[in-house]
């Protein structure tokens, strides 16, 4: 029974576990949602600021152009006036004209603009309409909706890519003559440096999204779904793309411009293309477009890397291996591009005899080309490296200095190294032979091209793209409401079934939570008191080891102390002894002179007597008995502690009575004047002031000094009585004393006091006289009325409470 009520038990944790995860997933694609939807605004809010910026430009522009024409108009005119001798009718008309074919271009750009706005505006309010129509698994994380964005993120990225690409060219003037311009050791070459690296990675990114376009409108449902849920991470590096045009916009694009993040962006789509979409086929003239774009995108950083190594070199190194290696690969340079343009010439895209309809080529030929593609990237990044190495070494250098080939060299070892990925490589020999696989290859596709093995036919039939294949789904599945309802009411039915099962679990597991919760319960007593008992016997222990050490200690205690009187009593009696005999002598020398009174004498010695007589027969004088040092210490040690507790119990009392009268209220004294004219009764209660102030001093040393008996001025022989000890009875007395002169003082004041049948009290109208007298009128507000300056003042107004409330009431209202 107990083995069935675990299983049930854990098939109800198993289920619980199963809907708690399907709650998460769904609250995560909820979130997910949210997200997407987040930053799809954000990318409207940044599309409306770009555009209010470009219509804000474009504004700025009309305004500066229409100041400028005003200001040649007014100059104009100026010097019409001047000028009265000439007749001759300067071309207002052609100025005029081109005013107005201004003007008439600004105002066809505004328009044109203003119409493009609409055109976007209803584009984004069909979409949101349209896609409010969806259900929500069409707009939830990995859906539909994201693979929608896949598809429109991979030809923005192109666009975007290609837009910069034209104005960084056109920006830095960047052309296959650029490598004759002056100055490439200084800032003009790395500007350049910077713009072909600019435009060979761009070219690199295009090439990469241009498979992706054709591997999204050829793969399979499932691939086309998982891409679409890496929609969120291939977003984010739009942002690199993004930084590039706003740097555009601003003209900041320049040499110090970090490039990573674009580097990172094209490594990440180069590896999620070898993961998802590798298997997809490639068309042929768009690999082939974009390897010769590639090419000549990276022949031209070549070319700009390869003059700026021959400026940086010191005059008089021609001969050096590096300057002939230079030389080569500019010429190497020359050839490839002489390659690309013939195979340009063959390219598909006209309707020109001779022209094919479309390439068609091999996987071998496919391989070739990313083998030769791979060698150009380590080239490029070889040439890359030692030029920018060779900046820093050239930058400290006057103009008239350059750099040794054998410094050069040192870098392109280091260079070659790193991209190579080979120890001890030439630079020289890896340079060239890359070079040589790149002409024999560009040479063999040219050849072939030229004569016509790679031309092919346009495919009559295209693939149906996965996203039209997803939209027929969806309809289907949205059409068919019928058996949507069937499969509706069959998972209601499971639902109700699987609800009534989940409460027969509940109620066994709520049962075995209540069994095991007794069980829990019964060992936790059972803990408890096992641990009760053996904390009582520790304690026990404990409490018995410990009495058993203090018995021991206060034994050892005693016993040192019981030793110590021993052996001061030993001491004691050797000194008696001492004593006895010597009194014995001089018993036995007064026998000798005087026998009674030498018996008197040694009788009173024995005895220990106080008396001062003298023995009659002119014998010795009186024995005198000393006190025990242990107990005159014991006295000392006992006043000395007497004496402590006295002053800490008057500190502590002191430190009492403050607390109290702290805590007490203020006490109000009334006070009553007196006639001026009665200087007898004023005079007696001078007097009576007096007294009272006496008797609280006596109260005071009372209250705080207390009569301890000094217990070592009593001794055997007896004292008399001092004064001081019927003090208490006095102080009784002068405090009896005290009461009827403080009940004078209150009877001298005529009103102040109340009698009763057991005292006399001041009375409460006399003391809110006197509080008021010394504490004056309360201030309750302050009302300001507006005055000339200098001539403000203040005025005291006195209120009753009716008037008061009557004031406040009318601020108030």
């Amino acid at each position: 029974m107990l083995q069935k009520h675990r299983e049930a038990m854990n098939e109800m944790n198993d289920e619980l576990q199963e809907n708690a995860r399907e709650t998460e997933l769904e609250l995560r694609e909820q979130l997910d949602m949210a997200t997407a939807r987040v930053r799809e605004a954000e990318k409207r809010v940044e599309a409306a600021q770009e555009t209010v910026a470009d219509y804000q430009q474009t504004i700025k522009k009309y305004r500066e152009l229409t100041a400028h024409l005003q200001d040649v108009n007014r100059e104009l005119m100026s010097q019409q006036e001047a000028s009265a001798e000439k007749q001759q009718q300067p071309p207002p008309e052609m100025f005029d004209f081109k005013i107005k074919f201004a003007e008439t271009k600004a105002h066809a750009k505004a328009i044109e603009m203003e119409l493009r706005q609409m055109e976007v505006q209803q584009a984004n309010r069909h979409v949101s309409l349209l896609t409010s129509f969806m259900p929500d698994s069409f707009l939830r994380h990995g859906g539909d909706h994201d693979c929608i964005l896949v598809l429109l993120l991979i030809p923005r990225l192109i666009c975007k890519a290609e837009l910069i690409s034209k104005q960084a060219q056109e920006k830095f003037d960047l052309n296959e003559n650029c490598a004759e311009r002056a100055g490439l050791r200084g800032a003009p070459g790395e500007q350049l440096s910077f713009a072909a690296g600019l435009v060979y990675s761009l070219s690199l990114l295009q090439a990469t999204l241009h498979k992706y376009e054709q591997a999204l409108n050829k793969c399979s449902v499932e691939v086309y779904k998982k891409v679409g849920m890496l929609y969120p991470e291939m977003s984010v590096h739009e942002r690199s793309l993004d930084f590039l045009i706003e740097l555009l916009h601003k003209d900041q694009l320049d040499e110090t411009v970090n490039v990573e993040p674009l580097t990172k962006a094209i490594k990440y789509y180069q590896h999620l293309y070898s993961i998802h979409l590798a298997e997809q086929a490639e068309d042929c003239t768009m690999q082939l477009a974009d390897h010769i774009k590639f090419t000549q995108s990276a022949l031209d950083c070549m070319g700009v890397e390869v003059c700026r190594l021959r400026a940086f070199l010191q005059a008089g190194q021609e001969a050096s291996d590096l300057a002939i290696l230079l030389k080569d690969l500019e010429t190497s340079c020359s050839d490839i591009r002489q390659f690309c343009k013939k195979i340009r010439r063959r390219m598909p895209g006209t309707d020109a005899p001779g022209i094919p309809a479309a390439l068609g080529f091999g996987q071998q030929v496919s391989d070739t080309l990313l083998d030769c593609r791979k060698h150009l990237t380590w080239v490029v990044a070889v040439l890359q490296e030692v030029a920018a190495a060779g900046a820093q070494l050239i930058a400290p250098l006057a103009e008239n200095e350059g750099l040794l080939a054998v410094k050069l060299e040192d870098l392109a070892f280091k260079a070659s190294e790193q991209i190579y990925g080979t120890q001890g490589i030439n630079p020289y020999e890896c340079l060239r032979q890359s070079c040589s696989i790149l002409i024999a290859t560009m040479n063999k596709m040219a050849t072939a091209m030229q004569e016509g093995e790679y031309d092919a036919d346009r495919p009559q039939t295209k693939p149906t793209p996965p996203a039209e294949l997803r939209a027929a789904a969806l309809r289907a599945e949205i059409t068919d409401a019928e058996g949507l309802g069937l499969k509706l009411e069959d998972r209601e039915t499971v639902i109700k079934e699987l609800k009534k099962s989940l409460k027969i679990k509940g109620e066994e597991l709520s049962e075995a939570n209540v069994r095991l919760s007794l069980l829990e319960k019964k060992l936790d007593s059972a803990s408890k008191d096992a641990d009760d008992r053996v904390e009582k016997i520790q304690t026990k222990l404990d409490e018995t080891q410990t009495l058993l050490k203090k018995k021991e200690k206060e034994f050892e205690e005693t016993m040192d102390a019981l030793q110590a009187d021993i052996d001061q009593l030993e001491s004691e009696k050797v000194e008696l002894k001492q004593r006895l005999n010597n009194q014995s002598k001089r018993t036995i020398e007064g026998l000798r002179g005087a026998p009674a009174s030498g018996v008197a004498s040694i009788v009173s010695g024995i005895a220990g007597g106080v008396g001062t007589g003298q023995a009659a027969g002119g014998g010795s004088g009186p024995v005198q008995v000393k006190d025990s040092p242990l107990l005159l210490q014991q006295i000392e040690a006992l006043q000395l502690s007497i004496k402590h507790l006295k002053n800490e119990n008057n500190r502590l009392k002191g430190a009492q009575m403050k607390m109290e009268l702290a805590s007490l209220k203020p006490l109000h004294v009334a006070k009553v004047s007196v006639a001026k004219n009665k200087h007898g009764e004023d005079l007696a209660t001078v007097s009576l002031y007096r007294k009272t102030s006496q008797l609280l001093e006596t109260l005071y040393q009372m209250s705080t000094n207390t009569k301890v008996v000094d217990m070592k001025q009593t001794k055997s022989g007896g004292c008399c009585t001092t004064p001081r000890e019927a003090a208490p009875w006095e102080h009784h007395a002068e405090v009896l004393c005290a009461a009827d002169t403080l009940r004078e003082v209150v009877q001298q004041h005529p009103g102040a006091s109340v009698p009763t049948a057991f005292g006399v009290f001041p009375s409460s109208s006399f003391l809110k006289a006197q509080r008021e007298q010394e504490q004056g009128a309360a201030a309750f507000g302050r009302v300001s009325v507006p005055c000339a300056a200098g001539q403000g003042h203040t005025e005291r107004v006195l209120l009753t409470p009716e008037l008061l409330q009557r004031l406040q009431g009318h601020f108030v209202c």
